[in-house]
Protein backbone atom coordinates (compact mmCIF):
# COMPACT_ATOMS: atom_id res chain seq x y z
CA UNK A 1 0.00 0.00 0.00
CA UNK A 2 0.88 3.68 -0.94
CA UNK A 3 1.44 5.63 1.90
CA UNK A 4 2.25 9.48 1.85
CA UNK A 5 3.42 11.96 4.77
CA UNK A 6 1.03 12.88 7.55
CA UNK A 7 2.85 15.79 9.96
CA UNK A 8 2.65 15.89 13.00
CA UNK A 9 0.42 18.38 13.18
CA UNK A 10 -2.12 16.61 11.18
CA UNK A 11 -1.66 13.49 13.19
CA UNK A 12 -2.86 15.75 16.20
CA UNK A 13 -5.74 16.67 14.28
CA UNK A 14 -6.48 13.16 13.28
CA UNK A 15 -6.23 11.84 16.83
CA UNK A 16 -8.86 14.80 18.67
CA UNK A 17 -11.02 13.88 15.40
CA UNK A 18 -10.93 9.82 16.43
CA UNK A 19 -10.35 10.41 20.52
CA UNK A 20 -6.71 9.20 20.04
CA UNK A 21 -7.29 5.94 21.82
CA UNK A 22 -11.06 5.13 21.45
CA UNK A 23 -11.78 6.40 25.16
CA UNK A 24 -10.20 3.22 26.64
CA UNK A 25 -7.60 4.92 28.62
CA UNK A 26 -3.81 5.67 27.70
CA UNK A 27 -2.76 3.42 24.80
CA UNK A 28 -0.14 1.02 25.35
CA UNK A 29 3.03 0.59 22.71
CA UNK A 30 4.03 -2.75 22.65
CA UNK A 31 7.84 -1.83 21.69
CA UNK A 32 10.99 -4.02 20.72
CA UNK A 33 14.22 -3.02 21.08
CA UNK A 34 17.74 -4.82 20.67
CA UNK A 35 21.21 -4.29 21.10
CA UNK A 36 23.45 -2.04 20.90
CA UNK A 37 23.10 1.14 19.59
CA UNK A 38 19.50 2.09 20.61
CA UNK A 39 20.60 4.70 23.00
CA UNK A 40 17.63 6.45 22.99
CA UNK A 41 15.34 3.53 24.11
CA UNK A 42 17.84 2.61 26.76
CA UNK A 43 17.70 5.92 28.05
CA UNK A 44 13.48 5.98 28.01
CA UNK A 45 13.77 3.05 29.89
CA UNK A 46 16.21 3.78 32.25
CA UNK A 47 15.02 7.41 33.38
CA UNK A 48 11.59 7.16 32.01
CA UNK A 49 11.49 11.26 33.28
CA UNK A 50 12.99 12.27 30.33
CA UNK A 51 10.49 11.73 27.77
CA UNK A 52 7.95 14.43 28.81
CA UNK A 53 4.86 12.32 27.44
CA UNK A 54 5.87 9.10 28.58
CA UNK A 55 2.72 7.71 30.84
CA UNK A 56 1.02 10.84 29.79
CA UNK A 57 -1.07 10.14 26.34
CA UNK A 58 1.02 6.94 25.92
CA UNK A 59 2.96 3.88 27.65
CA UNK A 60 5.54 1.12 26.52
CA UNK A 61 5.35 -2.65 26.84
CA UNK A 62 9.21 -2.84 26.41
CA UNK A 63 10.03 -6.34 24.76
CA UNK A 64 13.84 -7.35 23.69
CA UNK A 65 14.49 -9.12 20.59
CA UNK A 66 17.88 -10.43 18.82
CA UNK A 67 18.54 -8.41 16.05
CA UNK A 68 15.60 -6.23 13.95
CA UNK A 69 14.28 -9.31 11.75
CA UNK A 70 12.49 -10.82 14.32
CA UNK A 71 11.42 -6.88 15.15
CA UNK A 72 10.32 -7.25 11.72
CA UNK A 73 8.49 -9.88 12.12
CA UNK A 74 6.49 -8.37 14.69
CA UNK A 75 5.36 -5.97 13.04
CA UNK A 76 3.75 -7.83 10.05
CA UNK A 77 2.64 -10.41 12.70
CA UNK A 78 0.90 -7.67 14.71
CA UNK A 79 2.67 -8.69 17.99
CA UNK A 80 4.43 -5.65 18.36
CA UNK A 81 3.35 -2.30 17.65
CA UNK A 82 6.46 -0.57 17.16
CA UNK A 83 10.02 -1.54 16.53
CA UNK A 84 13.74 -1.19 15.85
CA UNK A 85 13.92 -2.03 12.43
CA UNK A 86 16.93 -2.22 10.32
CA UNK A 87 17.66 -0.36 6.63
CA UNK A 88 17.46 -4.27 4.55
CA UNK A 89 14.91 -5.95 7.18
CA UNK A 90 12.34 -3.37 7.18
CA UNK A 91 13.01 -3.62 3.23
CA UNK A 92 12.04 -7.46 3.25
CA UNK A 93 9.12 -6.90 4.96
CA UNK A 94 7.60 -4.17 2.96
CA UNK A 95 8.61 -6.41 0.14
CA UNK A 96 6.73 -9.40 1.44
CA UNK A 97 3.76 -7.12 1.94
CA UNK A 98 4.08 -5.71 5.65
CA UNK A 99 1.87 -2.55 6.66
CA UNK A 100 4.95 -1.15 8.46
CA UNK A 101 5.57 2.48 8.40
CA UNK A 102 9.08 4.58 9.22
CA UNK A 103 9.30 7.28 11.89
CA UNK A 104 13.00 7.81 12.83
CA UNK A 105 16.44 7.09 12.90
CA UNK A 106 19.25 5.70 15.82
CA UNK A 107 22.24 5.13 13.80
CA UNK A 108 24.02 5.30 10.61
CA UNK A 109 28.09 4.63 9.25
CA UNK A 110 29.60 7.46 8.15
CA UNK A 111 33.31 8.40 7.08
CA UNK A 112 33.30 11.30 9.83
CA UNK A 113 32.61 8.78 12.28
CA UNK A 114 32.98 4.68 13.21
CA UNK A 115 32.02 2.20 10.51
CA UNK A 116 31.59 -1.57 11.11
CA UNK A 117 34.92 -2.68 10.07
CA UNK A 118 35.71 -6.58 8.54
CA UNK A 119 38.90 -7.64 10.44
CA UNK A 120 41.78 -9.63 9.43
CA UNK A 121 44.61 -11.13 10.81
CA UNK A 122 47.80 -8.52 9.77
CA UNK A 123 49.21 -11.50 7.94
CA UNK A 124 46.03 -11.29 5.48
CA UNK A 125 47.57 -8.39 2.79
CA UNK A 126 44.14 -8.45 0.27
CA UNK A 127 41.09 -10.41 -0.33
CA UNK A 128 42.90 -12.29 -2.61
CA UNK A 129 44.63 -13.82 0.86
CA UNK A 130 41.28 -14.88 1.62
CA UNK A 131 40.93 -17.51 -0.85
CA UNK A 132 40.66 -21.20 0.57
CA UNK A 133 39.85 -19.72 3.91
CA UNK A 134 36.89 -19.81 6.66
CA UNK A 135 34.80 -16.53 6.99
CA UNK A 136 32.59 -15.49 9.05
CA UNK A 137 29.50 -13.93 8.84
CA UNK A 138 26.72 -12.11 11.37
CA UNK A 139 24.06 -13.93 9.88
CA UNK A 140 23.12 -15.12 6.16
CA UNK A 141 21.41 -12.54 4.36
CA UNK A 142 21.96 -9.39 7.12
CA UNK A 143 22.68 -6.33 5.33
CA UNK A 144 26.48 -6.56 6.75
CA UNK A 145 26.61 -10.38 5.13
CA UNK A 146 25.46 -8.68 1.35
CA UNK A 147 27.70 -6.17 2.00
CA UNK A 148 31.15 -8.62 2.40
CA UNK A 149 29.92 -11.16 -0.49
CA UNK A 150 29.75 -7.76 -2.46
CA UNK A 151 32.99 -6.25 -1.82
CA UNK A 152 35.10 -9.65 -2.16
CA UNK A 153 33.37 -10.43 -5.44
CA UNK A 154 34.19 -6.77 -6.81
CA UNK A 155 37.72 -6.46 -5.51
CA UNK A 156 38.81 -10.11 -5.99
CA UNK A 157 36.37 -12.32 -7.53
CA UNK A 158 35.49 -14.36 -4.72
CA UNK A 159 32.34 -15.62 -4.22
CA UNK A 160 31.18 -17.69 -1.27
CA UNK A 161 31.28 -21.82 -0.82
CA UNK A 162 33.19 -21.84 -4.43
CA UNK A 163 36.07 -19.67 -3.39
CA UNK A 164 36.06 -19.59 0.84
CA UNK A 165 34.24 -21.33 3.74
CA UNK A 166 31.46 -19.15 5.09
CA UNK A 167 29.86 -19.88 9.17
CA UNK A 168 27.86 -17.94 10.66
CA UNK A 169 28.92 -16.63 13.94
CA UNK A 170 26.81 -13.82 16.43
CA UNK A 171 28.94 -10.63 17.49
CA UNK A 172 28.93 -11.80 20.77
CA UNK A 173 31.65 -14.91 20.01
CA UNK A 174 32.90 -13.31 16.78
CA UNK A 175 36.51 -11.56 19.24
CA UNK A 176 37.12 -14.95 20.91
CA UNK A 177 36.69 -16.98 17.42
CA UNK A 178 39.03 -14.73 15.51
CA UNK A 179 41.47 -15.10 17.91
CA UNK A 180 41.05 -18.74 18.37
CA UNK A 181 41.91 -18.99 14.26
CA UNK A 182 38.62 -20.67 13.69
CA UNK A 183 38.30 -18.10 10.69
CA UNK A 184 40.11 -15.41 9.07
CA UNK A 185 37.62 -12.75 8.55
CA UNK A 186 34.62 -11.38 10.61
CA UNK A 187 32.19 -8.23 11.22
CA UNK A 188 32.91 -6.29 13.96
CA UNK A 189 31.00 -2.99 15.51
CA UNK A 190 31.48 -1.27 18.36
CA UNK A 191 32.41 -2.27 20.98
CA UNK A 192 33.53 -6.03 19.74
CA UNK A 193 36.05 -3.28 17.15
CA UNK A 194 37.51 -1.96 20.00
CA UNK A 195 37.97 -5.26 21.94
CA UNK A 196 40.11 -6.74 19.08
CA UNK A 197 42.30 -4.06 18.39
CA UNK A 198 43.21 -3.56 22.03
CA UNK A 199 44.39 -7.06 21.94
CA UNK A 200 46.58 -6.03 18.49
CA UNK A 201 47.51 -7.96 15.49
CA UNK A 202 44.42 -7.72 13.27
CA UNK A 203 43.54 -4.75 11.09
CA UNK A 204 40.21 -3.55 9.01
CA UNK A 205 40.11 -5.15 5.57
CA UNK A 206 38.04 -2.90 4.56
CA UNK A 207 34.28 -1.37 6.46
CA UNK A 208 30.92 -1.17 5.32
CA UNK A 209 31.65 3.18 4.11
CA UNK A 210 33.98 1.56 1.60
CA UNK A 211 30.59 -0.42 0.20
CA UNK A 212 27.92 2.39 0.92
CA UNK A 213 28.75 5.67 2.20
CA UNK A 214 26.56 6.96 4.45
CA UNK A 215 24.77 3.58 5.84
CA UNK A 216 21.85 3.62 7.90
CA UNK A 217 21.87 0.95 10.24
CA UNK A 218 18.94 1.37 12.97
CA UNK A 219 15.55 2.59 12.27
CA UNK A 220 12.49 3.39 14.27
CA UNK A 221 9.37 1.56 12.63
CA UNK A 222 5.49 1.17 13.82
CA UNK A 223 2.69 -1.24 12.29
CA UNK A 224 0.68 0.81 9.84
CA UNK A 225 -2.67 -0.19 11.54
CA UNK A 226 -1.35 1.17 15.15
CA UNK A 227 -0.75 4.15 13.71
CA UNK A 228 -3.91 4.23 12.43
CA UNK A 229 -5.66 3.80 15.33
CA UNK A 230 -3.39 5.83 17.64
CA UNK A 231 -2.11 8.96 15.96
CA UNK A 232 -1.92 11.16 19.29
CA UNK A 233 0.32 8.15 20.94
CA UNK A 234 2.34 8.08 17.92
CA UNK A 235 2.28 11.71 17.78
CA UNK A 236 3.83 11.44 21.70
CA UNK A 237 6.26 8.81 21.37
CA UNK A 238 8.21 10.38 18.25
CA UNK A 239 7.96 14.27 19.99
CA UNK A 240 9.80 11.99 23.03
CA UNK A 241 12.33 9.94 20.39
CA UNK A 242 13.45 13.47 19.74
CA UNK A 243 13.71 14.63 23.14
CA UNK A 244 15.77 11.97 24.18
CA UNK A 245 18.09 11.95 21.00
CA UNK A 246 18.86 15.69 22.36
CA UNK A 247 19.23 14.37 25.40
CA UNK A 248 21.47 11.94 24.21
CA UNK A 249 23.72 14.05 22.38
CA UNK A 250 24.29 16.47 25.32
CA UNK A 251 27.78 15.95 26.34
CA UNK A 252 25.98 17.03 30.20
CA UNK A 253 24.34 14.06 30.30
CA UNK A 254 26.99 11.47 29.00
CA UNK A 255 27.61 9.76 32.01
CA UNK A 256 23.56 8.97 32.67
CA UNK A 257 23.53 7.38 28.81
CA UNK A 258 26.24 5.04 29.27
CA UNK A 259 24.81 4.37 32.46
CA UNK A 260 21.61 3.38 30.80
CA UNK A 261 23.46 1.82 28.00
CA UNK A 262 24.99 -0.35 30.16
CA UNK A 263 22.54 -1.49 32.03
CA UNK A 264 20.31 -2.38 28.96
CA UNK A 265 23.30 -4.29 27.06
CA UNK A 266 25.10 -5.38 30.27
CA UNK A 267 28.36 -4.01 28.45
CA UNK A 268 30.48 -3.02 31.26
CA UNK A 269 30.74 0.80 31.62
CA UNK A 270 33.92 1.18 31.50
CA UNK A 271 33.95 -0.26 28.11
CA UNK A 272 31.39 2.04 26.83
CA UNK A 273 33.18 4.91 28.32
CA UNK A 274 36.22 4.51 25.62
CA UNK A 275 33.75 4.92 22.49
CA UNK A 276 30.35 5.82 23.17
CA UNK A 277 29.23 9.18 21.72
CA UNK A 278 32.59 10.02 20.40
CA UNK A 279 34.03 10.17 16.69
CA UNK A 280 34.91 6.62 17.32
CA UNK A 281 31.02 5.51 17.82
CA UNK A 282 28.32 5.62 15.28
CA UNK A 283 27.03 9.27 13.53
CA UNK A 284 23.41 10.16 15.56
CA UNK A 285 21.51 12.44 13.46
CA UNK A 286 20.20 15.31 15.49
CA UNK A 287 16.66 14.51 16.82
CA UNK A 288 16.31 11.13 15.34
CA UNK A 289 15.76 12.98 11.69
CA UNK A 290 16.14 10.29 8.93
CA UNK A 291 18.58 10.40 6.21
CA UNK A 292 15.99 9.78 3.43
CA UNK A 293 18.14 9.54 0.52
CA UNK A 294 20.90 7.44 2.34
CA UNK A 295 17.94 4.68 2.67
CA UNK A 296 17.01 5.24 -0.50
CA UNK A 297 20.62 4.57 -1.89
CA UNK A 298 20.99 1.33 0.17
CA UNK A 299 17.48 0.08 -0.77
CA UNK A 300 18.37 0.65 -4.41
CA UNK A 301 21.68 -1.34 -3.79
CA UNK A 302 20.33 -4.11 -1.86
CA UNK A 303 17.07 -4.42 -4.34
CA UNK A 304 20.54 -4.92 -7.24
CA UNK A 305 21.75 -7.77 -5.33
CA UNK A 306 18.47 -9.49 -5.05
CA UNK A 307 17.92 -9.06 -1.54
CA UNK A 308 14.40 -8.51 -2.02
CA UNK A 309 12.36 -8.41 -5.15
CA UNK A 310 10.29 -5.10 -5.89
CA UNK A 311 11.83 -1.75 -6.08
CA UNK A 312 10.58 0.33 -3.07
CA UNK A 313 10.78 3.89 -2.62
CA UNK A 314 11.29 5.39 1.21
CA UNK A 315 8.80 8.28 1.08
CA UNK A 316 6.30 5.67 0.53
CA UNK A 317 6.79 4.46 3.87
CA UNK A 318 7.61 7.46 6.36
CA UNK A 319 4.85 9.05 8.46
CA UNK A 320 5.71 11.59 11.14
CA UNK A 321 8.93 12.32 10.75
CA UNK A 322 11.70 14.52 10.33
CA UNK A 323 13.86 13.96 7.44
CA UNK A 324 17.58 15.42 6.87
CA UNK A 325 16.91 16.41 3.12
CA UNK A 326 14.98 20.11 3.97
CA UNK A 327 11.70 18.66 3.36
CA UNK A 328 9.55 17.80 6.82
CA UNK A 329 6.97 14.94 6.64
Amino acid sequence: MRRGFATLAGLALLAAACGGDGGGGTPTIKMGWGVPAEEIKYVMMATPQVAPNLGKCYKVDWQQFAGTAPGVQGLAAGTLDGATVGGLSVANGLDKGADIVITGEFIEERRSHFSTAYMVPESIASPADLRGKTLSTVAAGASTDYIQNHYLKARAGLEPGKDYKKVEVPFGQVVEGIQAGRFVFGTFPQPFYSQLTAAGGYRPLFRVVDVIDPFVQLLQGFRGEYVKDNPEAVKCFMDDFAAVSRYVADPANRDAVVAASSKATKIPADVLEKFLLTKDDFYRPAGGTISVAAVQKQWDFFHEQGAFSKSLKVRDHLVNVSITDGTRG
